[in-house]
């Protein structure tokens, strides 16, 4: 007979989404299972993100674990510099200053600035807490292989390596975290549309001393590497130290694994730098921008790169995935507890995938800037024609990439206004652009960060249950909470005494979901609080006025 498991939701994939999404889970007291088919974390040392942007790192302060990242993640004392060049070796074209984690000053926008931590180190870090949690089973060695869904639940059924034995799995829900090639966005249907914007071959390197050799002067944190036909790739230290990572965009034949020179390119990147280098693994990928069709089909959801692409130009990818993490891990955890609605969960697509598209669109901007070849012509010259061409080359870089190295708009400017379980209030909307946040607490958007008196952030407050921020201590709010509490809706209230936080949100009352976003504000409770509560938990209609 074939093992039989059971679990509230079923997590494929144990990459950082995966884990992130137990992660919360956990942190809200849900039991999950996942199955990753490796037989353990980061177990490969692969090219893959190590930005860890600013609201992903409030995400890491609600569950916890913000020092250790901080501890564990790139030098904070290494400069974040992006420098344009020929080569290590070769021409310096110009610099885009970033200053390092220790230089660079919190943002006023948020309490926590965004850091750097290579994936390798990120994703351990996160599984030992989830084990550590004790409310997840963990699966290593486990493949995805089929789904059935019926009225009450999904049923699974997954493949053991270590013996090729059939292991079957109950779920009330299941959410795909197994990447762009998703088994189960396939399984239950889902297209995944978008465009491909190039072939590109990523090679982790073994370079000791390499930054002491460039003398380009302040350190830079990644290399643009240009020629005549414009950025061919880029050399990034993952580590502040000797690994580096060299990614080589061009065609499908040009970067066809089975006859792909890694150390030509790499030679050609060191220019005349003659370093010794260790070839650690290389992988060719898609860089595209795709998104699913839908964020959900049943009781099956799909969350980070099972449901969006995204070019990495300006580290957006497994950020935006986090972002699915904090919105769908609250609704489940509230569906699975009885108070959630049976329209809590439909939110999750309306919510997310028109933010995945907005993200993803960003960084092919970024791409299409990044690949520009106008006036490249003599980028290789000497002398004064050359000289000219560098430096409008360096100029127009520093100007197009803007918004790659600057995107606090991207991380926290994202809203759900047209959500089924957001109420709005009327307010326009701000304006949306990738580098300026506009701190709001109109319905859908983050509520906004101030500290309080006591050294905590508003965004302390939030995260186990819904929150109403009462700046008015007049205003009777007792039939909201005699209606919450009919329904099982967890809320509290919580008394403001600060001008200068009430004008910030702008209302008397503002009601914030478990996930730090509004769902409602007013100056005064509606007259239909039994309605205002069934919406915001997904078991009325939209909307209310």
């Amino acid at each position: 007979m074939p093992d039989i498991l059971e679990t509230g939701v079923l997590v494929i994939g144990g990459g950082p989404v995966g884990l992130g999404l137990a992660l919360d889970l956990a942190w809200r007291g849900c039991p999950s299972l996942l199955a990753e088919r490796d037989s353990g974390t980061a177990t490969v040392l692969l090219a893959k993100a190590n930005g860890l942007h600013e609201r992903t790192m409030e995400l890491c302060r609600r569950w916890g674990i913000a020092e250790r990242v901080e501890r564990a993640g790139f030098p904070t004392w290494h400069p974040g510099d992006s420098v344009y060049c020929t080569g290590l070796g070769g021409y310096y074209i110009g610099r885009s200053f970033m200053p390092s984690t220790e230089e660079r000053v919190t943002p006023p926008e948020t309490p926590q600035k965004r850091m750097r931590c290579p994936q390798y180190t990120f994703d351990p870090l996160l599984a030992s807490e989830v084990q550590a949690r004790g409310l997840t089973k963990l699966l290593y060695s486990h493949n995805f292989e089929s789904l059935e869904q019926d009225a009450s639940g999904v049923t699974v059924k997954l493949r053991r390596t270590s013996d090729g034995a059939s292991v079957t799995v109950r779920t009330k829900f299941l959410v795909g975290c197994d990447g762009a090639g998703s088994a189960v966005r396939q399984a239950v249907g889902i297209d995944f549309t978008g465009r491909l914007l190039d072939y590109s071959m990523s090679a982790m390197l073994r370079i000791d001393d390499l930054q002491s050799r460039i003398d380009y002067g302040r350190r830079g944190e990644r290399y643009l590497l240009l020629g005549k036909e414009g950025a061919w790739g880029i050399m990034t230290s993952v580590d502040g130290a000797s690994v580096w990572r060299l990614t080589v965009v061009g065609s499908q034949e040009k970067l066809n694994p089975a006859t792909y020179d890694a150390s030509a390119d790499v030679r050609r990147a060191l220019g005349d730098i003659d370093a010794p280098f260790e070839i650690l693994r290389v992988v060719p990928w898609r860089r595209s921008e795709y998104a699913a069709g839908a964020f959900r089909s049943g009781r099956v959801f799909l969350a980070g790169d099972s449901a969006h692409t995204t070019s990495p130009t300006g580290g957006h990818g497994m950020n935006t995935g986090f972002g699915d993490v904090s919105d769908l891990g609250w609704m489940l955890e509230a569906v699975l507890s009885g108070w959630g609605g049976p329209g809590l969960l439909d939110a999750y697509d309306a919510e997310r995938r028109p933010v995945a598209k907005r993200n993803s669109a960003s960084s092919t901007a970024n791409y299409r800037g990044w690949v520009a070849n106008e006036g490249y012509e003599r980028i290789l010259e000497p002398g004064a024609n050359g000289e000219a061409a560098r430096a409008a080359i360096g100029a127009k870089l520093q100007s197009s990439l803007h918004n790659e190295w600057n995107s606090l708009g991207i991380d926290l400017g994202f809203r759900y206004e047209d959500s089924p379980v957001i109420i709005p209030d009327g307010t326009p909307a701000t304006e949306d652009t990738p580098d300026t946040y506009i701190p709001t607490a109109r319905p859908g958007h983050r509520a906004p960060h101030a500290w309080l008196s006591d050294d905590r952030s508003t965004l302390d407050l939030f995260g186990r249950g819904f929150v109403l921020l009462d700046f008015a201590h007049q205003t009777t709010v007792a039939p909201l909470e005699k209606a919450a509490a009919l329904r099982r809706v967890p809320l509290q209230t919580i008394d403001i005494a600060d001008d200068r936080i009430a004008q910030l949100y702008g209302f008397n009352l503002v009601l914030v979901r478990p996930d730090g976003h509004v769902a409602w504000r007013g100056n005064q409770l509606p007259d239909d609080v039994d309605r205002l509560v069934d919406i915001v938990r997904g078991a009325r209609p939209p909307r209310v006025a």
